[in-house]
């Protein structure tokens, strides 16, 4: 799915929502947003200083990312795309 049009249409959800009387469909929005969110990668904190290793760490959830892990497009604990390229 194209970002932009990912991050569109989180806006015009955003945008729409009912004022009142529609309890149900505010949740169901909410879903949605919060699952085209997770769709947009973002990049995993870098976390240096460990014990022996510097390791990663999912700024959606707060989850370490093995170093296994940073083959995976999705953190394994909340599925938050990830973005490893390097910037």
């Amino acid at each position: 799915m194209d970002e932009k049009k990912v991050r569109e249409a989180i806006k015009i959800i955003k945008s729409n929502y009912p004022t009142s009387g529609y309890s149900m469909l505010c949740e169901a929005l909410d879903i949605a947003i919060e699952a085209l969110e997770k769709q947009l990668a973002i990049k995993p904190k870098e976390v240096v200083g460990g014990i022996y290793r510097e390791f990663y760490e999912c700024k959606n959830c707060g989850s370490e990312i093995e170093p296994l892990d940073i083959y995976e497009d999705y953190c394994k604990w909340c599925g938050q795309r990830l973005d490893w390229t390097e910037s």
